[in-house]
């Protein structure tokens, strides 16, 4: 048969971690440390008896984790004559069509060195997987089955052991190395243990570059969000100094508009002074002019604009009589006002007041020995 080829430790391998994780629960883990593209020796833990003994991940820290091999077993195909993206899309709808009625399953599937591989595991099992790891504080960046760590070779079987587990693998299939299974294959080509030399390089290629990773689909590890590794002091800060320019800001235009109202404050003082030089502020200046304005019967301050005013609130209200009229210099209106209802005479003073007259009236209406409601009103210009 073939000898199966070692893949050589690949240049610029991040940091991190190797676990292979149990086949049972309640089983002890095996990790491996990789620093500067050098595997450390195996390491065993058992996450309910110690605390991880690996310590805090470096920043960029990247962990791959090994999942029993009996429990993710491999299939290698030819790649079909089609896409690689849609080779592997066909091999998971065929997997999870296949899993359909049974328990709930996860199928995993990718292209590698011209094969199709594909594997099916219980969800159970996933999110078991992903329990443990989170337990532990580890995010793995992927989930291999622990068989493809062994070279595929071109005929016969590879058979390696990896922490307690056997491993094996034929052309067609990564699996666990069962000793009856093993023994039954073995006759059909021959078979080749995997020296540890050419194991630890294999574990350092799975670990910068996995053939297939479980987490895909629905265990995909989830991108990003916009404010992930936000720094939530740094960003604090941020908007506490933002909210202060906002507030300085505020305070600059606020004394700019009241710089600007002042003086246009003084120079209409300035002009009204001209013509009535007794003006001493704006309020003054003000019943000075308006003054001035009712004698030469000009401005809000005469006869006609309340009277005009008074007649159109009137209009739509056709029963309300005038009883009688009056007008004072200080160009105020006065009159009576009478009809059948106490509503008639409201909508008049409601429509006067919507039109922006100052309108008084009783604090109550009064009525005349014919029933009418009757109400003294004035009106002015505010």
């Amino acid at each position: 048969m073939a000898a199966a080829s070692a893949f050589p430790a690949p240049h610029g391998l991040p940091d991190g971690l190797i676990v292979l994780l149990p086949a049972r629960s309640d089983g002890g883990w095996r990790w491996w440390r990789v620093e500067q593209g050098c595997l450390g020796r195996e390491r065993s833990f058992l996450p309910d008896a110690e605390a991880a003994p690996w310590g805090r991940l470096e920043e960029g820290g990247l962990v791959t984790a090994l999942v029993p091999a009996a429990l993710a077993p491999v299939r290698d195909q030819p790649m079909p004559d089609m896409p690689p993206a849609q080779a592997i899309a066909a091999a998971r709808l065929e997997a999870e069509a296949r899993g359909i009625g049974s328990a709930r399953r996860h199928a995993a599937a990718a292209a590698a060195e011209g094969r199709l591989l594909c594997v099916t595991v219980g969800a159970d099992d996933m999110d078991r997987w992903l329990a443990d790891l989170a337990e532990a504080r580890l995010d793995a960046a992927a989930l291999v089955p622990a068989a493809l760590v062994l070279p595929r070779p071109d005929a016969g079987m590879v058979v390696a052991e990896l922490g307690d587990e056997p491993l094996a693998r034929t052309p067609e299939a990564a699996f666990a190395g069962e000793p009856a299974l093993t023994g039954l294959l073995a006759d059909a080509g021959g078979t080749v243990a995997l020296d540890a030399e050419t194991l630890e390089a294999r574990l350092l290629a799975i670990h910068g570059s996995p053939p297939l990773n479980l987490r895909q689909g629905a265990y995909a590890p989830r991108a990003p969000g916009f404010l992930d590794g936000m720094q939530w002091g740094q960003l604090a800060r941020m908007a506490a100094v933002a909210a202060l320019l906002v507030l300085v800001l505020m305070l600059v235009w606020i004394a700019k508009w009241e710089l600007a109202a002042s003086t246009r404050e003084r120079d209409t003082l300035a002009l009204a002074q001209r013509r009535f030089p007794a003006a001493s502020d704006l309020d003054s200046a003000e019943r000075l002019i308006a003054a001035d304005m009712a004698k030469r019967g000009q401005g809000a301050a005469n006869f006609t604009a309340p009277m005009a005013a008074v007649l159109a609130a009137m209009q739509p209200v056709p029963s309300i009589r005038l009883r009688d009229l009056g007008y004072s210099a200080d160009g105020t209106l006065r009159f009576t006002a009478a009809a059948p209802r106490a509503e008639d005479v409201n909508a008049v003073l409601i429509a006067l007041q919507n039109a922006g007259w100052k309108v008084t009236v009783p604090p109550s209406l009064a009525s005349d020995p014919t029933g009418a409601a009757v109400v003294a009103i004035t009106v002015r210009a505010p």
